[in-house]
C-alpha cells in the first residue's frame, strides 16, 4: 500500500520536459523497479503461435498487460507536449549538408524509434511522406517519383531508393571532378 502512494506522489511529481533527464530518469528507474516492470524497459515478447502451448498465451498475456502498465507509468510521467514536439520534430526534419545520406536516414529511424517508444507509432505512409519531405531541395525530381512510385510502401523501401539515389548522385560528382582534372591537365594548365 505504501509502494502505491509512493508512486501516485511520483506520477504526480515533475514531468519530463526535456530539461530534467536525470532526476526524471531515477525517478522512473525506482517506480518501474518498484513495480517490477522494469525490465519491460529493455526486453520484448514474441507473441507465441497457436500451436505453442496455452501456458505460453497465459505468460504473453501477462507479459503484454505489464508491458502495457509499463508504458502507461512512462506517458504519464512526461509533459503533455512532449510527445507532440517529438512528432513535430520528426515532421520538420530536413537532411542537414554536413551529413551523408546514410546518417540522415539513420537519425530519421532513430526518431521513428523515440516516438514508437513514447507510443506515438507513425503509420508507414507518414514514415515514407517524412523521408520525401526532408530531402534537399535539389532532389526535386526524386521527391516526385518516390511520392508517385507504387513500390514503396515502407521506410525502408524509401530508405533503399534514397540510398541508391544519393550514391549515383556521389559518384557522378566523383566522375565530373576527374573529368575536370584531366582536361585541366590535358591543357597544361597544371601547376607545378
Amino acid at each position: 500500500m505504501a509502494t502505491k502512494n509512493v508512486i501516485a506522489d511520483l506520477v504526480k511529481g515533475e514531468k519530463l520536459n526535456g530539461d530534467n533527464y536525470d532526476v526524471w530518469h531515477k525517478k522512473m528507474k525506482f517506480m518501474l523497479n518498484e513495480q517490477e516492470l522494469e525490465e519491460h524497459l529493455t526486453k520484448e515478447m514474441v507473441a507465441p503461435t497457436e500451436a505453442q502451448p496455452l501456458r505460453d498465451h497465459t505468460a504473453y498475456q501477462k507479459w503484454n498487460q505489464k508491458d502495457r502498465s509499463a508504458r502507461y507509468t512512462l506517458l504519464s510521467s512526461l509533459q503533455n507536449d512532449l510527445i507532440g514536439h517529438l512528432v513535430i520534430k520528426f515532421e520538420e526534419y530536413t537532411k542537414d549538408l554536413k551529413h551523408t545520406m546514410s546518417e540522415h536516414l539513420t537519425m530519421m529511424s532513430n526518431m521513428i524509434g523515440k516516438l514508437k517508444d513514447a507510443g506515438h507509432v507513425l503509420t508507414d505512409e507518414q514514415q515514407v511522406r517524412a523521408v520525401i519531405r526532408s530531402l534537399p531541395a535539389s532532389w526535386t525530381n526524386m521527391k516526385q517519383i518516390l511520392t508517385h512510385s507504387e513500390n514503396i510502401k515502407n521506410f525502408s523501401d524509401v530508405s533503399q531508393h534514397v540510398i541508391l539515389e544519393a550514391e549515383t548522385r556521389d559518384a557522378d560528382k566523383t566522375l565530373t571532378y576527374v573529368a575536370q582534372e584531366g582536361s585541366r591537365n590535358a591543357n597544361g594548365k597544371r601547376g607545378r
